[in-house]
């Protein structure tokens, strides 16, 4: 079935696989099964082998939302205490929920969605307090394209679903539309 093979083994395979990541997700490369043992890159390996477009989008999405979970596990980086996040705790501050406040999908038990645009948000007194994990620290968001990481990085308060249909759309023009119509739907209806 496949008809070439290609192995990562060693770092100087690892740098000339992260030039070509570009290529390898290409249409080029759809008859290729990758290997590699290094746990670095496992799941971009396993990545690039789903060949079904829409599966590899959703693959990527969901690891890249576990992996700032897992950053963020059992920590609580917004310092809430009684629904007020650091921010929210000055005095004369009446807001409540975090950044979160203004979002269609917040509830008294947190997100009930899993928006990776959310989870790469913080505002300045959180990255004041820790070392934050940033969008480009997540190697398996390279397999996205530009247009593709363009939206992830701007698809705030959108549920997972509307964002993997964003990301699969991939057209600026219509996410542009989409999220006005998500704001008038949301905000004025």
């Amino acid at each position: 079935m496949f008809k070439k093979i290609i192995i990562i083994n060693d770092d100087k395979d690892l740098n000339i696989f992260y030039n070509k990541l570009i290529i390898y997700r290409s249409i080029f490369y759809i008859n290729t099964k990758f290997y590699s043992n290094d746990k670095r890159i496992e799941d971009i390996v396993e990545a690039l082998n789903i060949k079904s477009w829409t599966r590899r989008i959703d693959y990527v999405y969901d690891k890249a939302c576990f992996y700032v979970d897992e950053y963020w596990k059992d920590k609580n980086i917004c310092g809430f205490k009684n629904n007020k996040c650091y921010t929210q705790q000055e005095p004369n501050c009446s807001y409540r929920n975090g950044c979160c406040r203004r979002c269609y999908y917040q509830s008294n038990k947190g997100c009930v969605t899993s928006n990776l645009t959310c989870k790469l948000y913080y505002c300045t007194e959180v990255t004041k307090r820790y070392k934050v994990i940033l969008f480009d620290d997540i190697k398996i968001l390279n397999l996205f394209n530009f247009r593709q990481r363009t939206i992830l990085k701007h698809d705030y308060f959108s549920s997972r679903e509307e964002v993997l249909m964003d990301l699969y759309i991939s057209s600026m023009i219509i996410f542009a539309v989409r999220i006005l119509w998500r704001f008038f739907r949301k905000n004025i209806v």
